[in-house]
């Protein structure tokens, strides 16, 4: 399985979510699908104005030289079918004429597969092939390019989208972030000191691991809003407006508290990942706990979440 920020693919999930991509990307192109059986010509599918389209999805996590070089002998082979299907392709496009090939994967992490697709492409210009037009080019997609396609993708499948970060942030990054947030580090020292009794033994090494957790799912939960924000805008926009009305709830509710303060912060928590729910309820649920924790770190860490 090839991990991506939306979810895990293998070559038959990977395929399958292309073309319901391609359908809805390139309907105006005339996008049409090419089913392998009887016989795989080298492509997914086509549209009327010349573009083909070919998936590939890596059977497994590869570090970046592997994946390089599984992708680059994808491409490499791939091609090699336009010329050996040269006159069956010619049957189903008739006059259409290749301008671009397509190489669709999850991802890729070197830019030399980059240069493979461009030296490709002035390879096969050179072929005089019937098919293919004469400013053939060859470009590789990652699942960025169907960013606006992916809710609708999912929706289609009866799938939620997953917000899934990659990478977290290391324990240098997180003590370095302490030691240039003091005040917020003290903020919520102060504040889950007041969730624990005094009469509690190992009183502060649990109360500098709440404040720990809180720091790590602000910093980490800050990738997945990110992500948010930058593959799904509109739901990054609701999201703020969201969270900013409930923070005013919470304000209020803190002030006029009669509960305990571990009460208080459960119903807190509780209440907000309701509303983030309500919400988004085409977001998976590993999702919405994730950016609970985050809002609820960041209230601990400024002032909207107070105990008395």
């Amino acid at each position: 399985m090839y991990k991506t920020e939306h979810g895990n693919f293998d070559g038959n999930s990977w395929e399958s979510f292309c073309q319901v991509c391609f359908k809805i990307k390139y309907e105006a192109e005339g996008y049409q699908e090419m089913p392998a059986w009887q016989g795989d010509l080298g492509i997914e599918g086509f549209t009327r104005n010349g573009i083909l389209f070919q998936c590939y999805c890596p059977n497994e996590e590869y570090n970046p030289d592997k994946l390089y070089e599984e992708q680059r002998d994808k491409i490499t082979n791939d091609l090699k079918k336009l010329i050996f299907n040269e006159a069956e392709l010619k049957k189903y496009l008739k006059s259409i004429k290749v301008k671009q090939w397509i190489f669709v994967t999850p991802g890729y992490k070197k830019k030399d597969i980059v240069k493979h697709c461009q030296d490709k492409a002035e390879e096969y210009k050179k072929l005089n092939l019937s098919i293919l037009d004469d400013d053939f080019d060859v470009l590789i997609y990652d699942i960025d390019f169907f960013a606006s396609q992916i809710p609708l993708v999912l929706n289609y499948r009866e799938k939620k989208i997953e917000i899934n970060p990659l990478t977290e942030k290391s324990d240098v990054e997180i003590a370095d972030w302490k030691t240039k947030q003091i005040s917020l580090v003290d903020n919520a020292v102060r504040k889950h000191g007041q969730r624990i009794n005094e009469s509690i033994s190992n009183r502060d090494s649990k109360i500098n691991a709440l404040t720990q957790n809180s720091i790590e799912h602000f910093l980490n939960g800050n990738i997945a809003v990110k992500i948010m924000q930058d593959k799904f805008p509109t739901d990054y926009e609701k999201f703020v407006r969201v969270v900013s009305l409930f923070e005013k709830k919470v304000t209020e509710i803190c002030i006029v508290n009669t509960e305990d303060n571990n009460t208080l912060y459960k119903q807190i928590e509780n209440d907000l990942k309701i509303k983030l729910k309500e919400a988004f309820s085409y977001i998976d649920q590993i999702t919405i706990d994730r950016l609970t924790e985050q809002v609820l770190a960041d209230w601990i860490l400024r002032c909207p979440i107070n105990f008395d």
